[in-house]
């Protein structure tokens, strides 16, 4: 019965976490957007402790359970000891099942392979994309010294504003853009792109679509991948902001309007676009912080949870490792 409780516990709150998580990010938004950089790495540390505590759950399973041997008996005998010493359950009887214990204990090593593996493939991917755009802008562009600053200025009638990776082309704007702005609005607009360069952010990105965004079937990780963009944005808009005023941004973002298909076509699917006034509203009128207080203690004490499980039974496995655990 304590087993089927135990189990019962943890599927439970691992449900919860997932269908109510979405609300309490959404919910946490009007203080996360006032600290966007925090925002961003708190909400990728969120898949990197659920696989933590999925490698956790595998291995208090491997001492939970017993299954047929498919080690070497001498093998098995001295795991078999090391799981029962370091089980985080002392005195509980192991339960009999079919499925052999060492596949509990490789789980973790091959969900990690697997994402290995994955992320090199994505990276080739998005390494090929990134140079095809910048081969596509080396033939359209020409070079140009904006506010002691390099960049591709592109022969376009649409205004629009992009940026790549600086070694695939940095900052790309267009001729109409440079002719619709006034001086403090390219400014800003030139501001916002060049943090998303130096910020990292295209790296952020990549995380993001590796490991994030093929578990969107999970409502939180879905909701994680949709905000992460988003405060990515906020974060160039601050520096924006700093650089030419509130005022001279949100005329900006009215300006260029929503992101169109040149930008896609030319900068490919990896572009950060400034393109989307929605945001003129939380530049001009934020949404008060006290809503959000709450919903933050929430996510917090939530990855405060995943962390203690993770180290707690890391450090008991790891300690009988290292003190009594010997192979013959």
């Amino acid at each position: 019965m304590s087993l089927l409780l135990i189990g019962m516990g943890a599927a439970t709150l691992f449900a919860l976490i997932a269908w109510v998580g979405p609300f309490l990010v959404r919910s946490a938004a009007p203080v996360l957007m006032r600290a966007p950089r925090v925002a961003v790495f708190g909400l990728l540390s969120v898949p990197l402790m659920w696989w933590a505590v999925v490698a956790s759950l595998s291995i208090m399973a491997a001492s939970l359970f017993k299954g047929p041997d498919v080690l070497p008996v001498p093998l098995a005998d001295v795991c078999q000891r090391c799981l029962i010493a370091a089980s985080p359950f002392p005195g509980l009887a192991q339960v009999d099942t079919l499925i052999p214990v060492v596949l509990f204990l490789i789980f973790p090593l091959v969900l990690s392979l697997v994402s290995a593996v994955w992320g090199l493939y994505q990276r080739t991917r998005r390494r090929q994309a990134n140079s095809a755009a910048a081969q596509r802008l080396r033939r359209d562009s020409e070079m140009a010294d904006i506010d002691g600053h390099a960049l591709s200025i592109l022969d376009a009638r649409t205004p629009f504003a992009f940026s790549l990776p600086q070694k695939y082309g940095g900052v790309i704007i267009s001729e109409a853009l440079c002719a619709s702005l006034e001086k403090n609005e390219l400014t800003a607009v030139l501001e916002h792109e060049r943090a998303h360069v130096v910020g990292g952010h295209h790296r952020i990105m990549a995380i993001v679509d590796t490991f994030v965004r093929p578990l969107s079937f999970i409502p939180l990780f879905a909701e994680v991948a949709a905000s992460i963009p988003l405060y990515l944005e906020i974060a160039a808009d601050n520096r924006a902001q700093r650089a030419a005023g509130t005022p001279a941004l949100a005329s900006a973002l009215l300006k260029i309007g929503q992101p169109t298909s040149a930008t896609s076509h030319l900068g490919g699917l990896y572009a950060l676009n400034i393109a989307g006034p929605d945001r003129i509203r939380q530049l001009v009128s934020p949404a008060k912080m006290t809503s959000g207080v709450l919903p933050v203690l929430a996510l917090v004490s939530v990855l405060a949870a995943f962390s203690t499980v993770f180290s707690s039974v890391f450090y008991s496995y790891a300690t009988v490792l290292a003190t009594g655990c010997v192979m013959p």
